[in-house]
């Protein structure tokens, strides 16, 4: 009689998704019992003056999917709303091992981490530039963060002077 395989042992396959159909084609393919994973990445975004936390796609058009089961087929992925079909290389279908998956995971969660959880993508030390108001095209470092200010250090008449300012007028440099 034969074992079924360990975890390691089935694959991950490169999913292609129909274009800004990734989350409504991982969740299809969730719901017939597949193993699924969409890397997102974490970044500030502007809209309406406002600074806004968002996530992104890592990979648009595409993710990742595996049996949730030994005996499961690939078939059905194919009809899968939101799902073009898997990536091939000739008739095979494009795979993954564990540990290139486990790289993409921690670069996913590394770039969460990174976004912080501050009012803006400010943080002490960075470099910015005045993107709106009176002092509008100067460029400074970040000295200090609050929920809606920001302390930065600019050259006004060739001395340093720290200046409280709106997180919505400053931009990334």
């Amino acid at each position: 009689m034969q074992t079924p395989p360990p975890e390691a042992a089935r694959p991950w396959y490169v999913c292609q998704t129909k274009p800004r159909l990734e989350i409504k084609a991982v969740t299809k393919l969730q719901e017939q019992g597949y193993e699924v994973y969409l890397p997102m990445l974490t970044h500030w975004e502007r809209k309406k003056g406002a600074w806004r936390k968002t996530e992104q796609v890592m990979f648009p058009r595409y993710g990742f999917v595996r049996c949730g089961q030994r005996d499961q087929s690939l078939a059905p992925i194919r009809s899968t709303p939101g799902v073009t079909g898997l990536v091939r290389f000739g008739g095979d279908p494009a795979t993954l091992n564990d540990e290139t998956l486990a790289t993409i995971r921690a670069l996913a969660e590394q770039s969460e981490r990174e976004q912080g959880v501050e009012a803006g993508p400010f943080a002490a030390g960075m470099p910015v530039a005045v993107a709106y108001g009176p002092l509008k095209g100067l460029t400074g470092m970040v000295s200090d963060v609050a929920d809606e200010r920001v302390a930065v250090l600019l050259t006004l008449l060739g001395r340093e002077k720290r200046i409280v300012m709106p997180v919505n007028q400053l931009s990334t440099v």
